[in-house]
């Protein structure tokens, strides 16, 4: 059985701390078909001015999905993901997700949006902010955001 989520604004989540090698940041562009030097060529990236390979915006989003569906658990559903790469994410070091609940709002439909700005840290500077918007069942008894039919789902 699944615990029931009730966000609030202020609510934090978990941090979530990940190692930046060369195999994510590779595997990442890999799996996203990015074959673009820069996301696994050193050589390349370097003679084009990057301090090395850079994390492509794919495997971000795919970071930043598994930071909040962490939280939410199963029943949570991303409705909308934005996000703004602020400085390259290289391999060395410790990628940090920070998030909070910014806003709370219910819905017709049993569900709760909640908005959570997300920013990512390397080595105590900003490299990435995001805010994801996401609906959750409003009570135990609530169907699940995933049979949320398509001409009622508005995120």
């Amino acid at each position: 059985m699944t615990t029931l989520l009730k966000p609030h604004i202020g609510m934090r989540l978990p941090e979530l701390a990940l190692p930046l090698t060369r195999k994510l940041i590779i595997m990442g562009a890999a799996a996203t078909r990015d074959w673009q030097p820069q996301h696994h060529d050193p050589a390349w990236a370097k003679e084009a001015g990057l301090p090395d390979i850079i994390m492509n915006n794919y495997t971000q989003a795919g970071l930043i999905s598994r930071f909040v569906t962490d939280w939410s658990g199963p029943m949570g559903r991303i409705g909308r993901l934005r996000f703004a790469m602020r400085r390259p994410i290289c391999p060395g070091g410790t990628a940090t997700f920070n998030g909070m609940v910014v806003d709370v709002t219910a819905e017709q439909q049993a569900m709760i949006w909640a908005e959570i700005d997300i920013e990512i840290m390397v080595e105590k500077k900003t490299v990435t902010t995001a805010t994801v918007k996401m609906a959750l069942p409003a009570t135990a008894r609530s169907p699940s955001p995933w049979h949320c039919p398509a001409v009622k789902w508005h995120p």
